[in-house]
């Protein structure tokens, strides 16, 4: 009796790999007044002097600001919502402490405006959140929040950055010690950066908060607490760097089906090879 030929179950599997998605810009401005911000900030993108920014202000005394959707840098739609918690918009006029981008001003449509908080006093927190969705469920983005108001200095308002926390993790913007500006952008100072996976859901929940020494940090990174706190704007990166945690999940989920469904195999095959009676 010849034995049963027993062959190898070969499991194959395909990963998909994420969509590079483009650059999403966000420029907040105070009231109805456009913004003229365009062009390169902080976070790399292909479309470069002609990147796209989607202006977005306050309806009038709204405590919250809705978007659907927003535009890519490249003025294309996209899936990509935002919701956000404000308290005001405010102008400086492109003066102030904050950066502006040097002489030339390159950075003025962007942070010489901005959503803000006021908590009441410089001893008191005021908090507020925000949700991105419709972003790819599961993969990673790079968000930059730019924070800075046009006080740093020379009142009793300076000190205006920014405090933004996303799953627990809290980074604060500061301050160079120049008016109007060393014409950088700088990770810490003008923004903060934060790497994070967006949930099942396609979302992010972030908060931003004005930054009070001893309370909701050990102490300010500007050296002022203050009770208000600035938000100029924000750029959203798809992050094709980092492999989304559930495709390991998966591997592990069709290896363990794989494995399991060739041991059964080579039980078959064992158990049928014997000759001669039982």
């Amino acid at each position: 009796m010849r034995a049963p030929l027993c062959s190898l179950v070969v499991v194959s599997f395909i990963l998909a790999t994420p969509v590079h998605g483009a650059v999403i810009n966000v420029d907040f401005s105070a009231g109805t007044m456009p913004s003229s911000q365009s062009g390169l900030a902080a976070a790399p993108d292909a479309a470069g002097s002609a990147a796209y920014w989607n202006a977005i202000h306050r309806d009038g005394t709204k405590d919250k600001v809705e978007v659907i959707p927003l535009l890519d840098s490249a003025g294309q739609g996209s899936s990509v919502t935002l919701s956000l918690g404000v308290q005001g918009g405010y102008h400086s006029g492109g003066a102030g402490d904050q950066e502006i981008g040097g002489a030339g001003g390159a950075y003025s449509g962007l942070m010489s405006d901005y959503m803000f908080i006021d908590s009441g006093g410089s001893a008191l927190v005021t908090t507020l959140s925000g949700t991105l969705s419709g972003l790819m469920a599961s993969n990673y983005y790079d968000l930059y929040f730019y924070g800075q108001g046009d006080k740093f200095s020379g009142n009793v308002y300076k000190g205006q950055n920014t405090l933004f926390t996303i799953n627990g993790v809290s980074k604060q913007t500061g301050w160079d010690g120049v008016h109007g500006g060393d014409g950088l952008l700088v990770e810490g100072v003008e923004f903060v950066k934060f790497t994070v996976q967006a949930d099942v859901q396609g979302k992010i929940s972030f908060s931003w908060a004005n930054v009070v020494g001893g309370v909701n940090v050990p102490s300010d990174a500007d050296g002022f607490s203050t009770r208000y706190a600035a938000f100029n704007g924000m750029q959203i990166v798809h992050n094709v760097d980092v492999i989304p945690e559930p495709a390991a999940g998966v591997l592990g989920t069709v290896g363990a089906l794989g494995l399991l469904r060739r041991r059964r195999q080579l039980s078959y095959c064992s158990s049928s090879s014997r000759i001669g009676p039982r």
